[in-house]
């Protein structure tokens, strides 16, 4: 085999299925493109609330805490960040945080918007009028918490599999953390009425309230004290253990050698 049959090789092997290298290109949390998806999708889903809600906010994008997303997420394990409680101690700017994830595995199975899908289809367990659940509401109402108005997420693969969840190598955890806090014992997610009812001094856009100056952007020089590890955005690691390049790239380097020998 030449050198161009050899790239041709490769290629293909960065394309095939699932198991190619492109299947695991992360989006990283500064991607824009991921930024309007999670942020879109979540006030697609707000402004459609039924029964309609009187006070739901507009959300929008916080560095910060897609940060501290990012940090639990390369933890990968099927459970919340227990420090979301204590106060401070994972956003300079909300006393608390709340937080919603999603499992799943292989990769291909994830998107932004079948996540937070899976999200909202629990509001179909829950009943606004006594606040009760028949089964898991706990991700619809964070979803749905009227006064939660900021948000940022992350997506991991983790080699290793997900901590009482699964060991497939393509185990993937999608986290978004939200400000201010949702899920208060005792509260309801949101006020039942006509859409912006209740917006006050805020403005209504697409059934949601909005306030142009609290929507400004936040940014910190901030990042969790319990962050570690590579950003999710690069695997290599994980990219050279995967069989459907080990052989195309072995080929390659004995051409290689070969031709420079």
């Amino acid at each position: 085999m030449d050198l161009p049959g050899c790239l041709a090789l490769w290629i293909w092997a960065l394309l095939a299925g699932s198991s190619g290298v492109l299947s695991h290109v992360l989006p990283d949390i500064t991607d824009p493109a991921f930024i309007r998806r999670c942020v879109q999708a979540h006030n697609v889903h707000r402004s459609r609330a039924n029964p309609p809600a009187a006070n739901m906010r507009m959300m929008s994008w916080d560095d910060t805490l897609a940060r501290g997303a990012q940090s639990w997420a390369r933890h990968c394990k099927a459970s919340h960040n227990p420090l979301l409680q204590q106060v401070g101690r994972v956003h300079p700017e909300f006393r608390r945080v709340g937080e919603n994830i999603w499992l799943g595995s292989p990769y291909s199975a994830f998107t932004v918007e079948s996540a937070i899908h899976t999200w909202n289809k629990e509001g179909a367990d829950y009943t606004h009028q006594n606040q009760s659940c028949a089964r898991v509401c706990g991700h619809y109402t964070q979803l749905m918490w009227a006064t939660s108005y900021r948000l940022g997420c992350a997506v991991h693969v983790c080699s290793g599999g997900i901590d009482n969840f699964s060991t497939n190598p393509e185990s993937t955890i999608f986290v978004c953390d939200y400000g201010d806090v949702g899920n208060v014992f005792g509260v309801p997610p949101y006020i039942v009425g006509l859409a912006c009812s209740s917006c006050g001094t805020e403005r209504c856009k697409d059934k949601l309230c909005t306030d142009p100056d609290r929507d400004k952007d936040m940014r910190y020089d901030w990042t969790p004290g319990w962050d570690f590890g590579p950003s999710s955005a690069h695997v290599p690691s994980h990219w050279l253990n995967n069989p459907r390049l080990r052989l195309p790239f072995g080929i390659c380097w004995i051409l290689y050698f070969y031709a420079t020998h």
